[in-house]
């Protein structure tokens, strides 16, 4: 079991240390920023089903997708996600292995130049011949090797560049008697969507609510209210006629999960 390996040798370095050493537990998805300083300018890859391991759990499948994104800190993350059109999102950058070690490095109108340089190294590290392709300009093997044209995470405000004003993540919850919204700090990832409450994602342009199967009637009214309060109390100035979108778990739309780097749908 590789967590009571991996806590086993935290123990021995530890007492080698003399015990000077602070320990901090990282989940994945969770890296803090001084934790990927130390791999310096090559990124993050996340594989499936350790197939980065020599020899590991399952051998690497002769087809692998690849998606590259890039956080406000300048992180690049790359994750390995299935192979499937319906992966896709117009914001980032997606490296697409074939048979034969040959390949394409799929460009998304709203990608950046950091994510297409993170697509050149994981391409170099599986020893892929690709070929750049922009989103709109596919030829049929792309599209046939992810099994066919499908509709993908895309929408007007995936397209673009824009920095100005990142997607945040609000939990909503009334276990402690009283309802409460708190930001989820850092990073957010799919993992955060608690099925026991209701989430209200802030994509600018829009204002999710996106509501656990399990999340209780107060939890699901006060978020619109909530949501509306948001709108109206945004020091920015925000358009109050901002669409505020329902979204129930399960059913999520593609304008949603465009958010999550690797959403699972599954």
């Amino acid at each position: 079991d590789e967590l009571t390996t991996s806590a086993f040798l935290t123990v021995q370095l530890d007492r080698s240390l003399r015990g000077q050493a602070v320990q901090i537990r990282v989940s994945q998805g969770k890296e803090p920023a001084h934790l990927l300083s130390l791999f310096k300018d090559k990124p993050l890859i996340i594989y499936k089903n350790g197939t980065s391991k020599k020899g590991g759990q399952a051998p690497a499948p002769p087809t692998r997708l690849f998606q590259v994104r890039r956080n406000l800190a300048s992180i690049t993350r790359i994750m390995e996600v299935d192979v499937d059109a319906q992966s896709l999102n117009s914001n980032d950058v997606f490296v697409l292995k074939l048979r034969q070690n040959n390949g394409y490095i799929w460009i998304g109108k709203g990608a950046s130049q950091e994510e297409e340089r993170g697509a050149e190294y994981v391409a170099s590290v599986l020893k892929c011949k690709t070929t750049k392709i922009q989103e709109g300009e596919e030829p049929e093997e792309f599209w046939n090797s992810l099994g066919g044209r499908k509709h993908y995470q895309t929408s007007p405000l995936l397209e673009t560049q824009a920095e100005d004003h990142p997607p945040r993540l609000y939990g909503c919850s009334n276990k402690t008697g009283r309802f409460i919204i708190e930001e989820v700090p850092g990073e957010f990832t799919q993992d955060d969507l608690a099925e026991d409450d209701v989430m209200l994602l802030d994509a600018w342009e829009q204002i999710f609510i996106w509501i656990g199967k399990d999340a209780n009637e107060v939890e699901r009214t006060e978020s619109l209210k909530s949501a509306k309060m948001y709108l109206e109390t945004d020091p920015s100035g925000r358009d109050k006629r901002t669409p505020i979108v329902i979204v129930k778990q399960g059913h999520e739309p593609p304008t949603f999960t465009g958010w999550f780097l690797g959403w699972d749908s599954r």
